[in-house]
């Protein structure tokens, strides 16, 4: 036998072990007992003992009920793709540095990308971000069309995927229950026409984002249901679906282009799909003549519209805080939970809150 034949120092057991552990390369690997035993070639009785003290010593996990295996998180860092909404839009930014701080607090590697508001960039977001080798996949896009081509290109790959606002097939969607969000904004407004207006309203003003699909317009739907609750039904000729795109300059110009079509509005409420379009509207009526005579209800709860709903002659009367500070944590949280194995709802609503300036002032 030749002397440096290091073989004879090998234990066949261990080398056996690390044979079935080695066919674990990603978190995504999910493997019976049964593949496991065909793959390694380790027979039954030894490959059984050799999971269960890996799952016992926490290299593998067991996922339930189908009693299938994958690699613990605990023994190697996961990679979680986030592919933020846009890096001009406040929300996303404050989601994206929530996510960020979660994510190192719970070791996990975040490799993010900018979706910059734009379909294209989305999916091919999406495709490098497989070709990055991660585990796990957070989408934060608005466009209800490219939703099923990410979830096919996560599919294949066999990423799973949350889906953060905007539905997207397979995936489990965070966000808020857009219609109770829109509804509670459209009370808020309704409200204070009832109260400061004796009811009396011209128009009423909805910046929608058509892209977003049903999910965005249900938001917008929920505004003038509640609206509806205090002042009766709107007649569909004072109602003014307007395209803000989401987005600050154009919700502005939708907004000034109301104005000029409608010289007799006086009695305006206005709301948006964000705060980001509806700070673009509040612009617009506070260069107008009825900035006093108009009311704005936002969604999102970002910082700069705080500030201007603090302002006593705004006509910035509310936002719908979805607490984007909150998100990292409960996004990482779910993650975790669905990388176990254990059982979660399809969808997964957070809470929501009107802020107004009564509640600023508490503060």
């Amino acid at each position: 036998m030749d002397s440096n034949d290091s073989s004879k120092y090998v234990i066949p057991m261990v080398s056996k072990a690390l044979d079935v552990l080695e066919l674990f390369s990603t978190h995504r690997e999910e493997l019976t007992l049964e593949q496991i035993i065909c793959r390694t070639r380790v027979p039954h009785a030894s490959a059984f003992r050799i999971v269960q003290t890996l799952v016992r010593r926490g290299y593998l996990t067991r996922i339930e009920p189908d009693k299938r295996y994958r690699l613990s998180w605990n023994r190697k860092k996961l990679r979680v793709g986030y592919a933020g909404l846009s890096s001009e839009i406040p929300f996303s930014v404050a989601v994206g540095l929530s996510l960020r701080r979660a994510a190192e607090e719970a070791g996990c590697e975040l490799v993010v990308s900018d979706n910059e508001g734009d379909p294209h960039t989305a999916i091919r977001n999406a495709r490098e971000m497989v070709g990055k080798d991660i585990d796990f996949a957070i989408e934060f896009q608005r466009y209800e069309k490219v939703a099923p081509v990410l979830a096919n290109i996560f599919g294949e790959a066999r990423i799973k995927t949350i889906a953060i606002h905007i539905p997207q097939p397979g995936a489990i969607f965070f966000g808020v229950d857009n219609y109770k969000a829109g509804l509670a904004a459209g009370e808020t407004l309704g409200r204070h026409a009832a109260s400061h207006w004796n009811s009396q309203v011209d128009a009423v003003v909805l910046l929608d984002v058509p892209q977003g699909g049903q999910a965005l317009h249900s938001r917008m739907l929920g505004v003038l249901h509640g609206i509806e609750q205090f002042l009766g039904a709107i007649p569909p000729g004072q109602q003014h679906w307007l395209d803000g795109g989401g987005r600050f300059e154009a919700s502005r110009q939708a907004t000034v282009n109301f104005l000029r079509r409608n010289p007799k509005a006086t009695h305006v409420l206005v709301s948006a799909v964000s705060d980001h379009s509806a700070l673009g509207a509040a612009a617009a009526l506070k260069a107008s003549r009825i900035c006093k005579t108009a009311a704005i209800v936002g969604h999102d709860g970002d910082q700069e519209a705080l500030r201007e709903i603090s302002e006593p002659d705004s006509p910035y009367l509310a936002t719908i805080g979805f607490f984007a500070d909150r998100y990292g944590r409960e996004l990482i949280d779910l993650m975790t939970r669905i990388h176990r194995g254990e059982s979660v709802s399809p969808a997964h609503y957070v809470n929501f809150e009107v802020i107004d300036r009564v509640k600023l002032q508490r503060r």
